[in-house]
């Protein structure tokens, strides 16, 4: 009887100690801490858990691999995770493994099958990014845009709005995206006072143009997009 306990007492210990794993493996961020899920996940694949949870923890460790550039190991776990459970948000996250892949064309196609189902900000913008690699600016511009009317407040959103913009050759529409991210990331975001400056060059107002850059880059010193923008100013 009391092996009996003892036994059960076990494997209580062991479940507690199993689930802990998996609650490490799927709370923390694999963006911002990729080596504490990566050692979370792959102790919670090693006890037994439901095809939903096994589908998330894979995910989560593909989501930590690719932040650490093991772009192979992250489109084998996510790869996976999409048989177990196909969920939209697992799709977009192996979408973008196969654009940090180089198979811009394959992630393109991949987005583009979720965003018929599931219309989200993330995935317009995913996909507008692939198709500026892919040198499809204007669908590119229609994808900014639609992220855009999603969320305005985004940096992202704003940045490679403003940035598909000014590849168009719309450095108006630009300017007015610029600004309004930068309403709310000045403090913060030196890649869209890049793209004002762009902007403002594009309409050939360049004195304009150098003072923006030239007073970020005295808030973001470190910035490479501006002083590679003032560098490339001095020969004009």
């Amino acid at each position: 009887m009391r092996f009996g306990l003892v036994l059960t007492g076990g494997m209580m210990l062991w479940a507690q100690g199993a689930f802990a794993e998996y609650g490490t493996c799927v709370g923390l961020s694999a963006n911002r801490q990729p080596v504490e899920v990566i050692e979370a996940c792959t102790a919670a694949l090693e006890t037994e858990l439901s095809d939903d949870e096994l589908a998330e923890a894979l995910a989560a460790r593909g989501v930590a691999w690719r932040q650490l550039g093991e772009n192979d190991k992250s489109l084998r776990d996510l790869r996976r995770a999409k048989h177990l459970e196909p969920s939209h948000n697992t799709q977009r996250m192996l979408a973008w493994t196969w654009h940090e892949l180089g198979y811009d064309k394959t992630a393109e196609w991949l987005y583009t099958r979720v965003l018929k189902e599931a219309p989200t900000m993330q995935g317009y913008l995913s996909r507008c990014v692939v198709r500026q690699e892919l040198g499809k600016d204007e669908l590119a511009v229609e994808d900014c845009g639609a992220a855009m009317e999603l969320d305005s407040e985004s940096e992202d959103v704003t940045y490679f709005y403003a940035r598909a913009l000014n590849i168009v050759e719309r450095p108006q529409d630009a300017l007015v995206v610029a600004e309004r991210g930068l309403e709310f990331h000045a403090k913060t975001s030196a890649r869209l006072y890049t793209q004002k400056a762009i902007a403002l060059v594009g309409l050939r107002r360049i004195d304009e143009a150098m003072a923006t850059a030239e007073a970020a880059q005295k808030r973001f010193p470190q910035d490479d997009s501006l002083a590679k923008f003032l560098t490339l100013s001095k020969e004009w």
